[in-house]
């Protein structure tokens, strides 16, 4: 072989090792390709932290709303609590009430009872005539006797009477 072959041949080896030969226009079209994935990759970036910011503005919400009710649910406990205060105070005042009326009505029992003459019959004992608030357990401690003794002369099955309801009450 000849020297001048082998002078053209070592620079043609020594391309073909780093680099493959592109013409111009494919070096051009590889670029065009990078810049279109570059620009691809940029706009995934972009739309990513569009993302996010979204994301960030909608949990700021949240985090507000959340505040908001939790001092909606303090306030509601708080109106609840005083409810429950005012609840307790008229329960205890109904019943003082309820227990005043039952005085009421037992002492009354006892005038109507003294007042009236006793009726004459076969059996030992007076008629009672219900009127509205009396229960049995009242008439029975009016006069002295007991609700079983009530229920058993006058073949009452229960507690229940009525006003104007007419009842013998044994002595």
């Amino acid at each position: 072989m000849n020297h001048k072959a082998l002078f053209l041949l070592i620079p043609a080896v020594a391309l073909t090792g780093c680099e493959t030969l592109q013409s111009p226009q494919q070096r051009r079209q590889a670029q065009a390709r990078e810049q279109a994935a570059q620009r691809h990759q940029e706009e995934q970036v972009y739309r990513v932290k569009g993302q996010v910011e979204s994301v960030e503005m909608e949990n700021a919400r949240l985090m507000q709303e959340l505040q908001q009710l939790r001092a909606e649910a303090r306030s509601y406990n708080s109106q609840i609590s005083q409810l429950n205060g005012r609840m307790t105070a008229l329960e205890a005042k109904q019943k003082r009430e309820m227990d005043e009326l039952i005085r009421r009505v037992e002492a009354l029992l006892k005038k109507t009872v003294a007042s009236r003459p006793a009726p004459k019959a076969s059996r030992s004992g007076r008629e009672h005539v219900v009127e509205s608030g009396h229960t049995l357990s009242a008439i029975a401690a009016a006069y002295g006797t007991t609700v079983s003794a009530i229920k058993r002369e006058n073949n009452l099955k229960s507690d229940s009477i009525y006003v104007g309801q007419k009842l013998f009450i044994p002595e």
